[in-house]
């Protein structure tokens, strides 16, 4: 069961979405409030073969905003690398059917990440609340950025071979839903050339790295032979080769969160994942004045995000101790021009 501070966190609201006029665009994404899910598929399977990434199928079950009862046939997976061998309870995925999803809250979607939470100490539902925080942080910053949607899953059985379990989960925003409603196109490549970023929004994603100390990214290129990036996703307008923005994404690994496995890399010579280390490139700088305003003028809403209320009282004043610090930085010269400017790439 969660524990008592998710409870808070957690409202006991289906939606808030009227479910007319839902066949266009994307309602699933428009609201804050908490969405209540039934997920019945085969979970003890699903758990069991979870390293496998099985297909398997069933139904997602929820109260609509007339109050009746709705269910979409789907198909789960599970997802991920470094998550998918920490935990015990997988991060997901979902398909939905799009014939069924017409009209309904989940207008436009087709397949869906859901955020889960990993193992049932209490410190990973912190984890996941502070990661869910951070997408939200970014979401004050940029409209570049993955939309979330918090969730109370019951989790149920459909071959009734284990008990139901209800546990706090998030939704996040597919980056084609990011790029239609940006009004640009996802970008497949495997690297990105220095002039091809878009200076304002790629020094809004490196400052803000910084700001919650994770070195786990790379925009640049993707990890071996993948397509760019490492923990983000690429979208532009289309036919233009200039001006593309990456999407970050899987905050598990920063310091703000500090999870039991995270581990700093190697190649940045850092002791522990609390270190920051500003990875921005230098032909950036120009645009560092900016970025700084804009963090500061949203300091209080960043600080209730990533420290949220529903935290106990230790983690909140440790998570804005943590902010604290960062802030110092970016409103001190000297601080700026040692840790920031002087600790840029490609100088």
């Amino acid at each position: 069961m969660p524990r008592p501070f998710v409870f808070l966190f957690l409202a006991c609201l289906a939606t808030a979405v009227s479910s007319e006029g839902l066949a266009e665009g994307y309602p699933l994404f428009e609201s804050d409030d908490t969405l209540e899910l039934l997920l019945e598929v085969p979970m003890r399977e699903l758990l069991r073969r979870a390293k496998k990434k099985p297909l398997l199928e069933g139904q997602l079950k929820y109260v609509a905003a007339d109050g009746s009862d709705a269910a979409i046939d789907l198909t789960i997976t599970t997802r991920g690398r470094s998550r998918l061998a920490q935990c015990t309870f997988p991060p997901l995925s979902i398909t939905l059917d799009e014939e069924q999803v017409r009209s309904t809250l989940f207008a436009g979607q087709r397949t869906i990440k859901i955020v889960t939470h990993c193992r049932n100490a209490s410190k990973y539902q912190r984890y996941l609340l502070q990661e869910f925080g951070i997408y939200k942080a970014y979401n004050l910053l940029s409209d570049h950025s993955f939309r979330v949607r918090m969730l109370n899953v019951t989790y149920r059985d459909s071959q009734q071979k284990r008990r139901d379990g209800v546990e706090a989960a998030f939704f996040i925003e597919s980056d084609n839903e990011v790029a239609d409603r940006l009004g640009m196109s996802k970008i497949k490549t495997k690297t990105i050339a220095s002039n091809q970023f878009d200076v304002a929004e790629t020094n809004k994603y490196e400052l803000f790295q910084y700001m919650i100390g994770n070195t786990d990214w790379a925009i640049k290129k993707g990890p071996g032979a993948e397509n760019c990036c490492h923990n983000g996703k690429v979208i532009g307008h289309a036919g233009s080769e200039n001006d593309w923005v990456v999407l970050p994404y899987d905050f598990d690994q920063s310091g703000i969160i500090n999870t039991e496995y995270a581990l700093p890399s190697l190649d940045f010579h850092i002791r522990s994942v609390r270190q920051r280390l500003y990875r921005g490139r230098c032909a950036h700088n120009q645009q560092l004045g900016e970025t700084i305003a804009l963090i500061n003028d949203n300091r209080r809403d960043i600080e209730a995000a990533l420290a949220p209320q529903e935290l106990s009282n230790k983690d909140q004043k440790k998570a804005l101790k943590y902010l604290e610090a960062f802030f110092d930085t970016i409103n001190d010269s000297k601080k700026i021009d040692g840790r920031i400017i002087g600790r840029c790439r490609g100088a």
